[in-house]
């Protein structure tokens, strides 16, 4: 049922009146573990999430990326189910499964037929109760090298890697747990020990730090029953205290220069903006739209269709918990600068933070975000997520509708007053160049023959 209201609401272009609904039911085990199951039997399978509340923010300085190395020891086999088991047995029968590392979560996912909803859930209790008994060097040095490679994949040889690692490095104050991005550094990798691995996996690794989601063709009961069997008998532990961060600012413009391998300039422009949930995290959100979603988005029409100085712009808020990153980039068309980009991008946001949206740029942004939310409800692994998220941010799973509403409430002077408040001098400005091509080497010191 959910699925075909979904697909009509995409069908039909803006969002019905009729509010989108996502329920589920939940039960915390004796060990803390918060289990959620929401049923869809129109869906021939099933998603499974867990939902750590560990991420890079709870590293120490030294050991950055350790919760991103983390997350791929994790794929390393426990006791019952020694590498690469784990991944054969769930694969053999349809499954698959990934994870992600955040500032602020680590989660990890399968999905697969109905009928490997036990198996997920006894791979899961295996690891979760035993990896630290069966971790070796051998496979930390593994996985490091993995990591190191991603590094290098991702950001270092990667067009404009650099500069995105230096948003994230240079945009909160040293020693911020913002400061330094989840992939870490080399130096730090290098520095992991053994000790090291099986102390985090132990301290943050534990049921009541965790949030199970299941979603599909199942029943609320059967997945508690099976959260009873594997999971219940799994200790709690006490967690160490979340470490305070004083809030920060930028009192003044910061720009980072760089050059790359690429062929055109680009510019970053980047602000520390509302944590997320709180007052103007969602008119950051219509903020973005408006500026740069669609090719009538002011920023779009300004850099890319009318004075045509870059061949692409964006916006994004990039939502965490302790603070959140208000950004915009544009990639500079052939014979431009960065120069030229910031000060459209200027001028455009003095327009904005002047007059304010109009009423339809608002409900032509809001319209696109709910729509998101309905596309995205139709992924099982989504809604998975989503219902973690929600339990962890709110309270309950059941939040949707308190999450939407934020979007609803807002009006053009929430968003002018938001931006007004945000797009302060106080930013971060990274310009990227084109690396000068090599000169051609002298064939002799008399010239060529």
């Amino acid at each position: 049922m959910l699925t075909t209201v979904l697909a009509l609401a995409i069908a039909s272009g803006p969002p019905p009146s009729t509010p989108l609904s996502l329920t589920s039911e939940s039960l915390t085990l004796d060990n803390g573990l918060i289990i959620i199951a929401a049923p869809d039997h129109s869906v021939p399978g099933v998603a499974l999430d867990i939902w750590y509340r560990v991420g890079s923010r709870d590293e120490e300085k030294g050991r950055t990326g350790f919760a991103h190395l983390f997350e791929h020891l994790m794929f390393m086999g426990a006791r019952h189910a020694p590498y690469p088991r784990f991944d054969s047995i769930m694969e053999a029968a349809g499954g698959v499964n990934n994870a992600s590392t955040s500032q602020d979560f680590t989660n990890y996912y399968e999905i697969g037929p109905s009928n490997l909803l036990e198996t997920f859930f006894w791979l899961e209790a295996d690891r979760l109760s035993t990896l630290d008994r069966v971790m070796t060097d051998e496979k930390l040095k593994s996985q490091r090298l993995i990591v190191q490679n991603e590094r290098r994949q991702s950001y270092e040889n990667r067009p404009y890697g650099m500069a995105d690692l230096a948003v994230e490095e240079q945009l909160f104050p040293a020693g911020h747990p913002y400061s330094w991005t989840p992939i870490g550094s080399h130096a730090d990798l290098e520095a992991a020990t053994l000790n090291d691995v099986v102390t985090f996996f132990r301290t943050w690794y534990v049921p009541n730090n965790a949030v199970l989601t299941v979603v599909g063709d199942v029943e609320p009961a059967r997945v508690f029953e099976l959260a009873k069997k594997y999971l219940s008998f799994i200790p709690k532990k006490a967690l160490p205290a979340k470490k305070p961060v004083a809030p920060s600012a930028l009192t003044a413009e910061k720009r980072v220069s760089m050059t790359d391998k690429v062929e055109a300039p680009k510019v970053i422009v980047a602000w520390q903006s509302p944590r997320s949930t709180t007052a103007g995290d969602a008119e950051c959100d219509l903020l973005a739209s408006i500026l740069t979603r669609g090719k009538a988005s002011r920023l779009y029409q300004r850099l890319v269709h009318t004075d045509q100085l870059a061949t692409s712009v964006q916006a994004n808020q990039g939502t965490k918990e302790l603070g959140s990153t208000f950004l915009i980039e544009a990639v500079a068309a052939p014979g431009h600068t960065t120069k030229e980009l910031l000060a459209a991008i200027d001028d455009e946001l003095k327009k904005l933070t002047d007059k304010g949206p109009t009423k339809a740029e608002l409900d032509a942004a809001r319209a696109r975000l709910e729509t998101d939310f309905a596309t995205g409800l139709q992924d099982l692994r989504t809604r998975a997520m989503m219902l973690a998220r929600y339990q962890v941010e709110y309270g309950t799973a059941n939040s949707l509708q308190t999450d939407l509403e934020r979007y609803t409430r807002a009006t053009p002077e929430s968003v002018t007053a938001t931006a007004k408040a945000v797009l302060v001098p106080g930013r971060l400005v990274v310009e990227v160049t084109p690396e000068a091509a090599p000169t051609e080497a002298v064939k002799s010191k008399g010239g060529a023959k």
